[in-house]
């Protein structure tokens, strides 16, 4: 008895799982694929073009040339030659540093050297009559050569008491006065180069085709109304693995020196394709996966992965992806899925 219940219970939930499986489906749709309406869209035909388009970048003027000028001698400063802001020319004195003590030093060893030179050039003589021996004459050399190398070494070091400018440029401000007790390496003045300047700024790799050596570019710097030419001197082959940037250095021109280096700069660049294949913004639908653009044909919207170029406010460059001619889906793109059947309103040309 107790076995024919636990079957009837089992043949129960058998039943039970199967029976809605077994009964015929309900309503108009059952079984089918549900239909998708035809979506109303507008579209436009692309066709090549003119395309002038604007990038601006971010940079800051340098100098070609700028180093901070500083003492290597410990000394008192003895005059100062230069005022701030002063145009130099290279090997123009800036100061002096008070150089007695190592002057009479010099003067001391150039007296002993004269000594040793004739005691060196006496003995070698005698040495050839054998009235001195080879040791003597030999010692007699070797001072000579001592004294000779400790003359050397301080007359460079009693040049540098008289530093001078290594380029032709703009000195700064003097950070040390007369009677000043200096250190070796303190800062003096600085000098740089203000009639060559250049700017360093970043540029996205996608852009690299656009921006080579030559390239025309034109800056807005803060304080001018005007804007001032520069051309593309170098790109570093070298892209940021966390930005996806290269960096470019473009050589500015500032004859009149109105620009100065720290300047920020506002980098326009100007490109123009005679024959572009360019959609307008609305058409083109981004996400973190891929660029896509959708065209109708047959009545079908079809997706397209693009790759994209410069752009404006209003339109966007397609490198690749698709091909004149083709019909451009321009409304209603962030509903339409591919394969979905559209009816196309009066289309508009694009050119």
């Amino acid at each position: 008895m107790k076995r024919l219940i636990i079957v009837a219970l089992a043949l129960a939930a058998v039943g039970a799982v199967l029976w809605p499986r077994l009964q015929p489906a309900s309503g108009p749709t059952a079984g089918a694929p549900p239909n998708r309406a035809a979506a109303a869209v507008r579209t436009q035909r692309l066709e090549p073009q003119a395309f002038e388009s604007r990038l601006f970048f971010n940079g800051t003027l340098a100098a070609e040339q700028a180093i901070n000028i500083r003492s290597e001698l410990r000394g008192k400063v003895e005059k100062i030659l230069f005022r701030d802001g002063q145009n130099v020319q290279a090997g123009d004195p800036i100061i002096l540093i008070e150089s007695d003590e190592l002057g009479a030093e010099l003067r001391s060893l150039e007296e002993q050297l004269s000594l040793a030179s004739t005691q060196a050039d006496r003995l070698q003589s005698l040495f050839g009559t054998g009235a001195v021996t080879a040791s003597d004459r030999d010692d007699a050399i070797s001072r000579r050569e001592v004294l000779r190398a400790e003359v050397s070494r301080l007359r460079a070091r009693l040049a540098k008491s008289r530093i001078a400018a290594p380029f032709a440029g703009t000195l700064g401000l003097r950070q040390v006065s007369t009677g000043d007790l200096i250190e070796a390496d303190t800062l003096i003045t600085t000098l740089q180069t203000v009639s060559d300047l250049h700017v360093d700024f970043s540029v996205p790799e996608r852009y690299r085709q656009q921006v080579v050596p030559g390239t025309a570019l034109s800056l807005t710097v803060s304080g001018h109304a005007d804007t001032f030419p520069a051309v593309v001197r170098a790109i570093d082959p070298r892209v940021d693995p966390e930005t996806r940037t290269l960096t470019v250095r473009a050589d500015v021109e500032n004859p009149d020196s109105v620009l100065l280096p720290g300047n920020y700069a506002r980098v326009e660049l100007v490109t123009r394709n005679e024959a572009a294949l360019v959609v307008p913004s609305v058409a083109v639908l981004q996400n973190l996966e891929a660029v896509t653009v959708f065209t109708v044909e047959d009545g079908i919207a079809v997706s397209h992965e693009v790759e994209t170029g410069f752009r404006d406010e209003q339109r966007v460059e397609i490198l690749s992806g698709l091909e004149p001619g083709m019909e451009v889906i321009t409304s209603g793109i962030q509903s339409i899925r591919n394969g979905q059947p559209v009816t196309v309103q009066p289309a508009v040309d694009l050119s």
